[in-house]
């Protein structure tokens, strides 16, 4: 239901007044004033939300006249719209009404439709003004917004077309590093210290709006000549005003010749210039010239191309061998792709790829170059080649397309090939831009059997723990990290340090961008797996690699080694396969060792023996239900119980039988297939069965994620009341832990919210270094946490938990300027009482920790424990 609008009607005749009430009520809510300075006295307390004053003039105390001058000279106030209520025919009121701010003005005796159409419309008129007032000013800064700006821009060339102007663009220097650091407030504060030198500086001489978060657009006359001298000054005062030191704003010009480019074209421009002096020490201002111009023009002309290019497939692919080091043999090729257009020739990938990732088209030509390669290598086996794998990248554009899976297995289907054909390459600073999503993806990518190759190592900044949470199966080193590093001492350690890291992690390594003996000798020394490189081959043409394949193999008398027949029997994930039947297993497993490593078991006990050794590292279950010692029905009913394979899927297999296969899936199989079947059978169950798994692990994702804090990692609320639903009987008796951090709220005031979510991540490591695994833990709120213990049967040992905890906690060494400490409530659970009953008591023993318990620690027990009373609280 919408709230009713608030009239103020000031009149002090109370007849007058009542009749306007009574008018009025039915549709807004009315406030009374008998004279001037009470109606200030109302507006004081309510001037947000009073929507419109009827005022009259002849009052006691303060009239009319004296009310409208006070109220247009205070800002706070002085928009609400004033309706005057003036003798019949009396035009001099009138006047002096409007001419004193007045907005209109009503005659008396009141004619209730007259009172309520104006009434209904100047509110109209008032709300939609502050809808365009939100529309024209930037809420943060009040300098124009984009679209106003746009306007106001074009409405003065349009009425100055003798005046010549120029457009000024400016951006911050890593603004987001700055809301990072020192958080959003203070980004805040720089954003309204630059709007705030702009409108000092510039305003008198054009106009002024927001672009975006940290970029704002100046239209000003021309000025003789643009001086570093006086933006270093104008960037000296933004610090100033900030309170902050070395913010860089840069700004770029755009010298306006020719008025009809569009508003947006001319900010683009500035901001060209903005961005060739990124980073460049002690250099403020750059203009929009011909080589932007060229430039700028020469990326329109290579975006107008592309769709045609794409059909008229003037994309090519080469390709770039790579080889393996310990004995120089040709092992695979990476696939590159060149642009050869029918006017320019040769394109450099270095100019239009950069371009294709930022408009968007990059997505489509990955998607093309992915579609040839595997053209090529479908033609090459058919031509009875060796077969070997190809790299190909995969840009960030295609790890955020939801098709990018779909499109990858579709093309492998159609051309026949398995996923270890095809590696993917996906560069390092991918990786941080968004790990979350990224791993989820490529993790999926790697299940199907696919190879990732981390392309470009050594250039970024992956951290060694967010490495090892990766799904990867090849480092690709860096290009400039390789020349680099072989040309340093070979007592520098950075490449075996890489190398000795690949080894742990169980990954092969390849060097790309190898030009010399010299380096090729290091990397040698060093341990590295493949190379490529100017020094091998340049990138080719695919009819040319295949004669270098051929040559190969004449010369070396051997076929070539495909180095995913390696690397993918190594990272391919286990299947088991459970059956007493050999023929079948041989069978079976020539087309499952396509994507699989396989194990072969004949008998039920081995199947929990390759379980004890392998769980780990199995991804699927085919299990006869013909096994013996024990029989294959009991081995699926103890895989139910093993919690290391709980996720794992398992195909059913036996004679076709429907009560033999309903058994099977109530007891927790997710699939059964009746014999006799053949390999291509087995293997659309398994592909079904895993894609279902893979369904099912995303949806379990995203429930976890939903039911996780973000901060610490966490249950949150409604996490910690799903978990608890599960809770058996058999678990209790239960203790639950309330825990408060007192002060936390002084920490964020005074240190910033930074320093109190260290806090709080550091408190929930100790909540999970001082409770078991089994116990569950939850964040509530900002400051409160919940600590579920199971099978607490000693109360002394609960409270010297709690206690030991906070102990821990205050040891900690925190800024002694603000302490923080930490206070606990705790409530026994036998299960027969809900959680918010549990909630409630905990939360009653925890007032009592805070109210000056000695140790900060309290439980609350039923009074019939203690005989005293309904509620009690051990100390």
């Amino acid at each position: 239901m919408v709230s009713q609008k608030i009239i103020l009607v000031v009149e002090d005749n109370e007849i007058n007044r009542a009749m306007l009430c009574a008018i009025l009520e039915p549709e807004y809510k009315v406030l009374e004033a008998e004279n001037g300075l009470e109606a200030l006295k109302v507006l004081n307390d309510q001037k947000d939300n009073i929507s419109l004053i009827l005022l009259d003039i002849v009052m006691p105390v303060m009239d009319g006249y004296t009310f409208l001058s006070i109220l247009k000279n205070d800002p706070s106030i002085s928009s609400i719209p004033v309706i005057v209520a003036t003798q019949n025919d009396n035009e001099a009121d009138e006047v002096a009404a409007l001419s004193h701010g007045a907005t209109d003005f009503v005659a008396k005796p009141y004619r209730p439709q007259i009172i309520l159409h104006r009434v209904a419309s100047i509110i109209s008129l008032r709300e939609n003004a502050a809808m365009v007032n939100q529309f024209r000013y930037d809420r943060l800064t009040g300098l124009y917004s984009k679209e106003f700006f746009y306007r106001r821009v074009r409405e003065e060339l349009q009425a100055h077309p003798e005046q010549e102007y120029d457009m000024l663009c400016s951006n911050i220097e890593n603004f987001k590093l700055i809301n990072d650091i020192l958080g959003v407030p203070a980004g805040d504060q720089l954003l309204v210290s630059v709007a705030e030198m702009i409108q000092e500086k510039i305003t008198e001489y054009g106009i002024c709006g927001r672009l975006s978060a940290d970029q704002f657009a100046c239209l000003i006359r021309r000025p003789p000549a643009y001086s570093q001298d006086y933006f270093i000054h104008a960037n000296s005062e933004i610090n100033t005003l900030a309170n902050m030191q070395n913010v860089v704003v840069k700004w770029g010009v755009y010298v306006i010749r020719d008025k009809q480019v569009s508003v947006e074209q001319m900010c683009d421009r500035a901001l060209l210039a903005v961005r060739r002096i990124k980073g460049q020490y002690n250099i403020y201002v750059a203009a929009y010239d011909d080589t932007l111009r060229n430039k700028l023009l020469r990326e329109q002309a290579i975006t107008d191309s592309m769709e045609a290019a794409l059909e008229e497939k003037q994309f090519v692919i080469y390709l770039q061998p790579k080889f393996q080091i310990k004995d120089d043999q040709l092992v695979g090729a990476e696939a590159l792709v060149r642009w050869n257009h029918p006017k320019w020739g040769f394109q450099s990938p270095a100019e239009f790829i950069p371009l294709f990732e930022r408009n968007g088209f990059i997505t489509k030509l990955d998607q093309y170059v992915w579609d040839q390669t595997c053209a090529t290598l479908r033609r090459w086996d058919e031509a009875g080649y060796p077969q070997i794998s190809v790299s190909v990248n995969v840009s960030r554009a295609d790890i955020y397309n939801s098709d990018l899976i779909e499109f990858l297995t579709r093309t492998l289907t159609k051309y026949e090939l398995q996923p270890s054909r095809l590696h993917l390459e996906i560069t390092e600073s991918a990786y941080t831009e968004n790990p979350g999503q990224i791993i989820a993806t490529v993790q999926q990518l790697r299940t199907l059997g696919f190879v990732i190759e981390m392309d470009d190592f050594g250039s970024g900044y992956s951290s060694l723990n967010m490495l090892n949470q990766l799904p990867l199966d090849i480092l690709k080193l860096d290009m400039k990290f390789i020349q680099n590093e072989t040309a340093k001492p070979t007592n520098q350690g950075i490449l075996r340090f890489i190398m000795s890291l690949a080894r742990w992690m169980n990954l092969s390594v390849i060097a790309e961008g190898v030009e010399t003996r010299e380096q090729l000798e290091r990397l040698r020394e060093t341990g590295c797996d493949y190379v490529q490189g100017y020094y091998f081959a340049r990138p080719m043409p695919c009819d040319e690699f295949e004669k270098l394949l051929l040559q190969h193999q004449k010369q070396t008398g051997k076929t070539v080694q495909d180095d995913s027949a390696r690397i993918a029997d190594q990272q391919k994930p286990m299947l088991l396969l459970a059956d007493g039947d050999v023929r079948y297993c041989q069978a079976m497993r020539g087309i499952l060792s396509q994507q699989y490593q396989v194990q072969c078991v004949s008998d039920g006990q081995s199947v929990l023996t390759c379980l004890d050794t392998y769980a780990s590292q199995i991804r699927l279950i085919i299990l006869s239900l013909d096994l013996k010692e024990p029989a294959g029905i009991e081995v699926l009913q103890k895989l139910q119980h093993r919690i290391e394979v709980r996720d794992v899927p398992i195909i059913a297999t036996g004679c076709w039988d429907e009560q033999l296969e309903e058994t099977a899936l109530n007891i927790g199989a997710d699939d059964f297939a009746g014999k006799p079947h053949t390999p291509m059978s087995l293997w659309k169950r398994v592909q079904r069965t895993q894609s279902l798994n893979v369904l099912r692990r995303q949806e379990q994702l995203l429930r976890e994620e939903a039911n996780r804090d973000d901060l610490t990692g966490l249950l949150n609320r409604r996490g910690l009341y799903a978990v608890c639903q599960s809770l058996r009987q058999d678990d209790a008796p239960l203790a639950l832990f309330l825990f408060d951090l007192d002060n936390l709220k002084k920490v964020n005031n005074q240190l910033g919210r930074e320093q109190g979510d260290q806090r709080i991540c550091q408190f929930s490591r100790l909540l999970r270094s001082h409770f078991r695994q089994s116990d569950i833990a939850a964040r509530l709120g900002q400051d409160e946490f919940i600590v579920i213990m199971k099978k607490a049967a000693y109360k002394e040992a609960v409270l010297k938990k709690g206690r030991d905890l906070s102990q821990a906690f205050t040891e900690v060494k925190w800024n002694q300027d603000v302490p923080l400490t930490v206070s606990a409530g705790i409530a026994m659970w036998d299960l027969s009482e809900t959680l918010d009953e549990m909630l409630v008591r905990a939360d009653s023993a925890l007032k009592w920790a805070k109210s000056g318990c000695q140790n900060r620690c309290c439980l609350w027990e039923e009074a019939n424990l203690w005989g005293i009373g309904n509620k009690h609280v051990k100390m």
